[in-house]
């Protein structure tokens, strides 16, 4: 009986060490016996795959032992519950339920656009509550060249209203890069914005192995656009190496134009839950992975995202030049493409030339450990929270 009273008192202790290194503040929904607890409030607008990532993944192990605890409001919940009814008052008494039985002590709004924002970061400022905005694109400019069904979704006037209200209103804003900071500062918001060092991070899940190329893969949802920049590539080098195959995973349609090769060519569907989606990945047996990206004012502010998830399941990237992927693909990391030809010849070199692809992925596996570990998104994570308290602790 006394370990046990031991065991309780030292999980009791970690978790007040842990919340003093946030600086966490009580509210008025931190009334429970249990205040020493950070309780994170997310609000999305579904389970979004950047809220598994940014969030979900790396505090996981806080989670399971008791030092965090999360809950979600999504728009999705609201129109399951209140359908047309969606930007009523009346959600405004759910809103409060849920906060209430929740007692939120921080509250992340997690590329948030749908309705109520406004009244959820009133009530979190009437009881000294930090509020978050990660962000990671430019959402209050969209190009029509992602899809005209995510254009029109982002570009609602009411959507474009309510990321404006949060990039003035919240405790803090967390940017997934440098350059998205600047783009927001040139808009003129004024908020504090941190960025991450890290957007997405990996652990090596198949490991660097010297064999044939056989398959090459791209992972897209939607950007087309992007994906036309290789295209031509594609078509040239499954022409010339019958043995290759390729493979299109995510919800990026199926060019005709790549028809004439059959069954050499598969569409994986999208997985929308991110560790299922890393599962799936890590079964493909890609030997080189496309990270086609055209030079447009919405790309240049993106995070390395592909890079990362290329390396972690054993795939060579080829990337384009002049983008985020510079940094992370120098020193042999990866390959940087500028034209059309540079994209056919930096494939087919690495058809050829098998140990130079392994060499590729070896080097990029070693820094994916060294830079963007889930434990280093983690504490950055943690940074975030603790700057966030801050900020709120000064306004009072």
């Amino acid at each position: 009986m006394k370990i046990k009273t031991l065991v309780l008192k030292i999980k009791a202790l970690g978790r007040t060490i842990i919340a003093r290194t946030l600086g966490l503040t009580t509210s008025a929904y931190s009334n429970n016996s249990d205040t020493s607890t950070t309780r994170i409030m997310y609000v999305a607008n579904a389970f979004i795959p950047t809220l598994q990532l940014s969030f979900v993944k790396p505090l996981s192990p806080l989670v399971e032992s008791g030092e965090i605890s999360t809950e979600l409001i999504s728009e999705q919940q609201m129109k399951e519950l209140f359908g047309k009814q969606l930007r009523d008052s009346t959600v405004h008494r759910w809103i409060d339920a849920r906060l209430a039985a929740f007692r939120p002590t921080v509250i992340v709004f997690c590329r948030y656009s749908g309705p109520h924002a406004e009244y959820i970061i009133e009530q979190a400022s009437g009881k000294n509550i930090p509020t978050i905005l990660h962000i990671d694109d430019d959402l209050l400019n969209v190009p029509v060249e992602i899809g005209q069904k995510k254009y029109e979704y982002h570009n609602h006037p009411l959507r474009l209203a309510m990321v404006e209200h949060l990039l003035n209103n919240v405790s803090l804003i967390y940017s997934s890069t440098e350059a998205l900071k600047q783009r927001f500062q040139s808009y003129g918001y004024n908020n504090e914005i941190q960025v991450g060092q890290i957007y997405c991070s990996g652990e090596v899940l198949i490991p660097a192995i010297n064999r044939p190329v056989k398959k090459i893969g791209y992972m897209g949802f939607d950007h087309a656009h992007d994906f036309e920049l290789v295209l031509p590539a594609i078509i040239q080098l499954l022409r010339r190496y019958p043995q290759i195959e390729f493979e299109l995973f995510g919800s990026i349609p199926k060019p005709a134009s790549l028809d004439e090769f059959g069954s050499r060519v598969k569409l994986i569907p999208p997985v929308p839950e991110y560790g299922a989606f890393m599962a799936k990945f890590s079964t493909l047996n890609w030997d080189i992975g496309l990270c086609p990206l055209a030079l447009t004012s919405f790309n240049t502010v993106k995070a390395n995202t592909k890079w990362v998830e290329y390396t972690s399941v054993g795939a060579a990237v080829v990337a384009s030049s002049g983008s985020v992927y510079d940094s992370c693909c120098a020193d042999n990391r990866g390959m940087l493409i500028n034209t059309t030809e540079d994209w056919f010849n930096a494939l087919e070199k690495l058809v050829l030339d098998n140990h130079h692809r392994f060499d590729l992925v070896s080097k990029a596996q070693v820094r994916l450990m060294q830079d963007y570990s889930v434990a280093s998104l983690r504490e950055q994570v943690l940074s975030v929270l603790h700057r966030a308290n801050e900020i709120e602790a000064h306004r009072r």
